[in-house]
């Protein structure tokens, strides 16, 4: 550590989400900015200019290598999490990983085992679970003003569905690990993870990566918590906890900014808001700093268990929704996944060729067939494409009547 006992920060990516936590990092008086990584040299020279890092690195090799370096922060597409914390971690570097720590729950269970044996700090960066306000929702929730906690509805949607990480399995793309795994914490942070079934529901992208989705968890209690996703449809981003005696309204579900709570008339008997923050990553970043000063692996906001929780339950949704990522496919299912994009691709060319607005249909059919081209180490990939359409996904994607979709009870292991 240089300087004071602050710990050096690292940031893997120069995208969106790199640019806030570098942003943040100026305020908490707990960490410094120290370096950053990116694919290209000058890339990452520009973002370490820009927001005050000393050193730019151009792989995440000669980062790790460099000793200094007390804590990483991986800002990169799902699909590059496992490698990224995987050499971190056999480095010995503490890393706070973007969501979701992976793409599923084995390769969670697989780092975590290795961060324990290796005794390296490994925390996933799901803000929500650090933000001030969730305590003073679970406080008022705990003192019985709404009497006994029966249900509780979350909406989150952005309309984000032309954003190339959505799109594209090789980048683990999809609604409900961007968006809908920040309800799935949500309700894990308000009725526990005690869960006997769930049920889900979505639509499709034209790559068959979940769109939008409707997620109902019931759990052992009794208590139900229905979820909605979209990533093509704004939402109000409520939530609201309904019990016996009234129910509470919270504005956000994302980023808490207030919660009412209203009577069994639905009279207003109390209202809070959220106290002032930078931008709301400081509180995490802070977790982490006190747990590696204090020789600990985990956060207590969000411990390993909890993780690995959180990827069992994507994990079972996805496999009710049959969505799966390429890194999870074998050699035989890769090959007709390959095949399948192909000809996705070679269809929309045909139909931009063959459409009366030539110029404009191949442009937007070029864009596509740009996203169809792997590149899982893209560190933005924000590339926007033309909207998806239904025709090309719809006759891939399997009917209610195939059993898709139907609600499944969850392994006694994960009940």
């Amino acid at each position: 550590m240089l300087g004071f006992g602050r710990l050096n920060m690292a940031i893997v990516g120069t995208g969106y989400m790199a640019g806030k936590m570098a942003e943040t990092i100026r305020y908490v008086s707990e960490v410094r900015p120290y370096a950053v990584c990116s694919r290209s040299t000058d890339r990452a020279y520009e973002f370490a200019q820009k927001y005050g890092f000393k050193k730019a690195y151009g792989s995440l090799q000669e980062l790790l290598e460099d000793r200094k370096v007390d804590l990483v922060y991986i800002a990169t597409p799902h699909s590059e999490h496992y490698e990224q914390v995987k050499m971190c971690i056999e480095y010995g570097r503490p890393v706070l990983c973007e969501k979701p720590f992976c793409l599923n729950a084995p390769m969670a269970e697989e780092l975590l085992a290795l961060a324990h044996e290796k005794h390296v700090f490994a925390a996933e960066a799901m803000w929500i679970r650090f933000l001030p306000f969730a305590g003073q929702i679970l406080e008022t929730l705990r003192s019985g003003i709404i009497g006994e906690p029966v249900m509780l509805t979350a909406g989150l949607g952005y309309n984000v569905g032309r954003v190339r990480r959505m799109l594209d399995p090789d980048l683990g793309g999809g609604a409900l690990l961007d968006i809908g795994i920040y309800l799935l914490n949500f309700a894990s942070m308000i009725f526990g993870d005690d869960i006997s079934r769930i049920n889900a529901h979505c639509t499709y992208t034209a790559l068959h990566m979940d769109e939008q989705e409707s997620i109902t968890l019931r759990y052992s209690s009794g208590r139900i918590a229905q979820l909605s996703v979209s990533m093509v449809g704004v939402s109000d981003r409520r939530a609201v906890i309904s019990g016996t005696k009234g129910c509470i309204v919270i504005e956000n579900v994302n980023n808490f900014e207030s919660l009412t709570v209203l009577d069994s008339d639905h009279n207003r008997i109390s209202s809070y808001k959220r106290p002032g923050q930078r931008t709301g990553y400081e509180y995490e970043i802070r977790a982490c700093a006190k747990a590696i000063k204090e020789d600990r692996l985990e956060v207590e906001q969000m411990d390993h268990d909890q993780i690995i929780s959180i990827l069992h339950m994507t994990d079972h949704i996805r496999g009710q929704l049959k969505v799966r990522f390429p890194q999870e496919m074998d050699e035989q299912e890769l090959e007709a996944y390959h095949k399948f994009r192909a000809e996705h691709t070679a269809s929309r060319k045909a139909a931009a060729a063959a459409g009366a607005d030539g110029g404009e249909a191949a442009s937007a059919a070029a864009a596509e067939d740009a996203a169809a081209v792997p590149d899982p180490s893209a560190e933005t990939a924000e590339t926007f494409l033309p909207p998806a359409g239904t025709g090309d996904g719809e006759s891939q994607v399997p009917v209610a009547g195939d059993g898709f979709a139907a609600g499944k009870d969850l392994p006694e292991a994960q009940a």
